[in-house]
């Protein structure tokens, strides 16, 4: 559906978008994720024609748009603050652009009725946008987006502006929306719960450039970047050494703290420098001290943050290392273990759990 070739953006001597290529599916819900200033947006609207390529093309369809006026291409934008007119109803935001191609009457009325109960806006349509919440206002500029029934949607941060509750909300409604119209999604955003959980593919820029683009739970259980590792979600790091390696398992040496064992079926050299990376809610605390633990590290317990769910630990190790480990709450009521700051704990984890995700 689309295809960016070696696409690029400078604005004098800053280059914005780096040579990116990215080929976007049909009926795909496609993310692009990353901080501010990383490209992302720049690439929407270069896509949406609001920006001019500096190098590379657009190609929508199989088709080179790359030069083509944003009226010129079979794509709408969904933007971050609705863009809404405060002086039209909910109904005539949503046909304006039906009306300006002058269709007729009937087609026109059906194409309204189909929209509005997909967005499910029946029964607000003579409202003004001021009299509506920002849920529904996103739901407006969904549907004057959906009924030129294009062939791509893009949509700029269109959940930032929400609270917790109604972007949750707004963000199954997305869902089940893009699912019923098949069109192709295109969503920019900073948030990475947002893009886990909607897109069927993520591309995470860092820097103009795309860091690692995949399926949601191979970026976030694979990363092949620290900055990717990093960004999505939490993650704790160790710098090792390779002591062993075959097609079963890597043994790694943390210094000071002794060795542990991942299962990892890519051969690594025997005295390589290698990076290992854990997810907090990956490991687990114990009071025991036991051989059988597959990867175990003494500690102590310096914070602890309730944070309704789950409970935060903060461990400090030997060297002054510092991890997070994450446990949910109704697990810890379970087995009636409540670990106090200043307890001394085993961390332990599988030896299936964590990645290499950098060897130098």
């Amino acid at each position: 559906m689309l295809e960016l070739k070696n696409l690029s953006k400078s604005y004098g001597s800053v280059k914005a978008v780096k040579q990116v290529d990215l080929t976007i599916g049909k009926g795909e819900f496609f993310c692009l994720l990353g901080p501010s200033g990383c490209g992302k947006t720049t690439i929407l609207r270069m896509i949406a024609g609001f920006e001019k390529v500096s190098g590379g093309k657009i190609l929508l369809g199989g088709r080179d748009i790359t030069n083509d006026s944003p009226n010129k291409r079979d794509v709408n934008t969904v933007f971050q603050n609705y863009a809404l007119f405060p002086n039209f109803s909910v109904l005539d935001n949503i046909n304006y652009g039906l009306k300006l191609k002058k269709l007729p009457k009937s087609e026109l009325d059906a194409r309204t009725e189909e929209v509005i109960r997909l967005v499910g806006l029946g029964g607000f349509e003579k409202r003004m946008p001021a009299n509506l919440s920002g849920g529904q206002q996103q739901r407006v500029a969904l549907a004057r987006a959906l009924i030129n029934q294009p062939q791509l949607l893009l949509l700029d941060e269109p959940l930032s502006a929400l609270d917790k509750k109604i972007s949750e909300q707004t963000r199954n409604e997305l869902s089940e929306l893009q699912k019923k119209v098949g069109i192709t999604f295109v969503f920019v955003t900073h948030n990475q719960t947002e893009a886990l959980a909607l897109a069927d593919r993520i591309a995470v820029m860092k820097d103009g450039l795309i860091e690692h683009c995949d399926k949601p739970k191979e970026i976030y259980e694979r990363p092949l970047t620290h900055f990717v590792a990093d960004f999505i979600g939490s993650m704790n790091f160790f710098e090792c050494t390779v002591t062993h390696s075959d097609e079963q398992i890597s043994r790694l040496e943390i210094p000071g703290m002794g060795q542990i064992t991942l299962s990892y079926n890519q051969i690594q050299q025997v005295g390589a420098k290698v990076l290992f990376c854990i997810r907090p809610e990956r490991i687990k605390l114990s009071l025991l001290e036991s051989s059988e633990f597959e990867n175990c590290l003494g500690g102590i317990i310096r914070q602890k943050h309730y944070l309704g769910e789950i409970t935060k630990f903060i461990v400090e190790l030997s060297d002054n290392k510092m991890i997070s480990v994450v446990c949910q709450n109704y697990l810890l009521q379970l087995s009636n273990e409540f670990y106090d700051i200043g307890e001394k704990v085993n961390v332990i984890w599988s030896k299936t759990s964590g990645e290499l995700i950098h060897v130098s």
